[in-house]
């Protein structure tokens, strides 16, 4: 009951504050003008209050941290210093949290540094603090005037309590830092998502300088925001290897609320020689809810930085998708509207399910070229050339040329598609009559190879070759076939047979497309085949299974694809949704 009431209280202050990622019905809200709810800056006291004044609510967190999982982390044992964490600031995991400065309290950091979103991206200035202290449950925070006040005067931030007082990333977590350190100071920061990397190097630089050698620094991160659960591990994935990589290369690629404060952490890390991170929790909103089904959740990673150098290895994070056919009735449907029209279902909020992984890519069944040609072929495609750049807009990385279309508008559209598509920075690989290593993508440590199996038979001395020759310049490859027969749900045994071939030859991965319905999944030594993907985008309304399509997510991370995850989805009149709350399977 108690933690039916916590809970209640949390979505209270939730909804006062505008926080993001809370799912409660609102009949069982109290008014929203609770006193629970306090938040902003008083101009008499020059205080801050934190979002919830209610004592017994982060007492109430504090206790029920004996009901958290056990951790794997190192930390759990004590003795190591702790210079740096990321915690998040969405109070429905307020035990969590509570649990994660409990980890801290035999530490006594005369400073402590919160920096998190500007949620709103208000202010004219990239990093925002204040000078007032903050008024806690627990007693005020002072503020860490002198530092603040040098941070300004070099340009670095500026002063704005009317604006930082009303930011749950600083107000949630001031209560945690008081009840953990009675006598800490303060210096909250805030920063909005436009922030150069070189102003944060800068604060960083300034802070080692300025900071007592026992200060702590935090960054207050929600991370994966209004995807269902599935989505949103798969998109952590990449999030938390960042962490444990120290690759600030890829931070823009996180799927998180604030990307400059996990660049502010990794620059200080890195400058202060506490790379080590440790994983100690990683939640789901629907899990803590117990609402697996919720289409909208918000995920949380909590861990620390310890002294030492990085050890993790990195990761590559890659989403697939199969047939996209952009003409004919797709590009009737899609009007003026573009691919807005056919994807704003699925991208969900802020183009979110297109973020979060390092590459997508998906086959391109057919060309672009400026106007239709004359030919004899009776179903020949031709692609707006316009919407090459609308498939970056959405993520878009690479796109398998392999498949019985790509000549459809003849060999001169072949080199303006190719021509399209590097000037919107889109890779792309294979060829509709010809394999070789000339048409293997190297995408950082990953190749890939396309063939077409259709109304081509492949020359396997030359797929050979490819295959040797990307397997000699990368540490991962990927194959993606187009064969086997149209509208057949289960593979065929040309198709088993190349897969096998190709595995025995080096392939990391089988990534097919061309029946347009999906085909069944198999590993074979321990090499998953996807033998059709089925339709992405396309016209073929007469049946459900031709309306019906699944997104692949791998993980490839010590020489081998790690994990698997499945998305499913259908469309209607080629317009694309999940299916339900994305049920997908994910396989070790």
């Amino acid at each position: 009951m108690r933690q039916n009431i916590l809970i209640a209280i949390i979505a209270v202050a939730a909804f006062g504050a505008g926080l993001f990622g809370f799912y409660f019905g609102s009949s069982n809200l109290p008014p929203s003008n609770s006193p629970l709810i306090k938040g902003g800056e008083n101009e008499t006291t020059r205080t801050h209050s934190s979002y919830i004044m209610d004592k017994s609510v982060y007492d109430g967190f504090s206790q029920s941290t004996s009901d958290l999982p056990p951790t794997s982390s190192p930390l759990s044992k004590g003795g190591e210093t702790i210079f740096a964490g990321v915690v998040p600031h969405h109070l429905l995991v307020g035990k969590y949290i509570s649990g994660f400065f409990a980890k801290l309290q035999k530490q006594k950091p005369e400073v402590v540094v919160l920096i998190g979103p500007n949620h709103p991206q208000a202010g004219r200035s990239a990093v925002v603090s204040g000078l007032y202290d903050w008024n806690t449950p627990y007693g005020e925070l002072p503020a860490a005037e002198k530092i603040i006040s040098e941070l300004a005067r070099q340009n670095l931030i500026t002063i704005n309590d009317g604006l930082l007082g009303k930011e749950n990333s600083i107000g949630a977590l001031a209560p945690f830092i008081k009840q953990t350190w009675g006598k800490t100071k303060f210096v909250p920061l805030i920063v909005k998502n436009s922030a150069k990397p070189e102003q944060l190097r800068n604060l960083t630089d300034a802070l080692v300088k300025l900071l007592p050698k026992n200060s702590l620094v935090l960054a207050s991160v929600d991370f994966s925001h209004y995807l269902p659960k599935e989505v949103a591990d798969f998109h952590d994935e990449l999030s938390i290897n960042v962490l444990e990589t120290g690759d600030e290369e890829r931070v823009a690629k996180m799927e998180i609320d604030s990307q400059p404060s996990i660049r502010f952490l990794l620059d200080y890390t890195r400058a202060i020689g506490a790379r080590k991170f440790n994983l100690l929790y990683h939640t789901n909103s629907a899990d803590i809810m117990h609402q697996p089904e919720l289409a909208e959740t918000t995920s949380h990673v909590l861990g620390y930085f310890i002294a030492g150098e990085l050890s993790a290895s990195k990761s590559v994070s890659l989403q697939f998708f199969g047939d996209m056919m952009l003409e004919r009735n797709v590009a009737r449907a899609m009007g003026t509207s573009g691919l807005d029209y056919l994807l704003g279902d699925l991208r969900g909020k802020e183009n979110r399910f297109f973020a979060g992984m390092d590459l997508i890519v998906a086959n391109l069944e057919g060309p672009f070229a400026p106007a239709r040609i004359q030919t004899s072929k009776s179903i020949a495609f031709r692609f707006d050339p316009a919407l090459a750049g609308q498939l970056k807009k959405y993520n878009f990385g690479a796109f398998s040329l392999a498949n019985n279309h790509l000549l459809d508008m003849g060999w001169k559209n072949l080199d303006f598609t190719k021509k399209i598509l590097e000037q919107n920075d889109l890779g792309y690989f294979g060829d509709q009559w010809r394999e070789g290593p000339e048409y293997t993508l190297l995408e950082g440590s990953v190749a890939f190879i396309g063939i077409n199996n259709t109304d081509h038979n492949l020359d396997m001395k030359k797929l050979k070759e490819a295959l040797d020759e990307a397997r000699h310049n990368a540490e991962y490859v990927i194959v993606m076939p187009h064969w086997g027969v149209e509208y057949q749900q289960t593979s065929n045994q040309n198709q088993r047979d190349l897969a096998h071939w190709l595995i025995d030859n080096g392939a990391d991965a089988v990534v097919g497309s061309h029946p347009h319905v999906t085909q069944e999944m198999k590993i074979y030594k321990d090499a998953p085949i996807f033998y059709s993907l089925g339709n992405f985008i396309f016209d073929q309304y007469f049946s459900k299974e031709t309306q019906e399509g699944l997104s692949v997510g791998l993980i490839l991370q010590d020489g081998k694809v790690k994990k698997i995850y499945q998305f499913p989805f259908y469309g209607e009149k080629s317009k694309v949704r999940l299916k339900g709350s994305v049920a997908g399977d994910r396989q070790n």
